[in-house]
């Protein structure tokens, strides 16, 4: 019985270890699908949110590149509404610019240091970005001021 029992958790441990279910860590990612980018401009780096103005994080050197905003938006997948806000970590540290596309549409973009993005084409039209396989170096690299502390 008790090799009947070993037997059984062994397979069920394996089983659960292999699955491809998703544990809900990581948001569901979608084609990003907006019909062909004309123009990407970046405007202005190391940009700190409001929200994050009394946070002891340094967003003056987060920079991307030209190349690293043009990989992002090569690489980038879509996610929800909900997922963007509930799912992936939140930075204050942003890049900005604008987009056109193909089609005529001009929108501004943000992307954050733990690699979430914004497309906001107006007219309640924004489309929420993530790219868990960008690479540009800036990325997850958060620059905390040092606090000090009395005692």
């Amino acid at each position: 019985m008790k090799k009947v029992l070993f037997c059984l958790f062994i397979t069920a441990f394996f089983n659960a270890s292999c699955s491809t279910i998703s544990d809900g860590t990581e948001p569901k990612l979608y084609p990003l699908d907006i019909k062909g980018i004309n123009k990407i401009t970046l405007i202005e780096v190391g940009v700190k949110s409001l929200a994050g103005k009394n946070l002891n994080i340094s967003c003056k050197n987060f920079r991307l590149t030209k190349k690293d905003v043009e990989e992002y938006f090569h690489k980038a997948k879509k996610v929800s509404k909900n997922d963007y806000r509930h799912m992936l970590d939140w930075s204050p540290c942003y890049v900005k610019g604008e987009i056109i596309l193909n089609n005529g549409d001009i929108g501004e973009w943000d992307i954050h240091q733990y690699k979430s993005g914004v497309i906001n084409l107006g007219a309640d039209k924004i489309i929420y970005m993530y790219c868990p396989s960008c690479k540009a170096e800036m990325f997850d690299n958060p620059e905390y001021i040092p606090v000090e502390i009395e005692i």
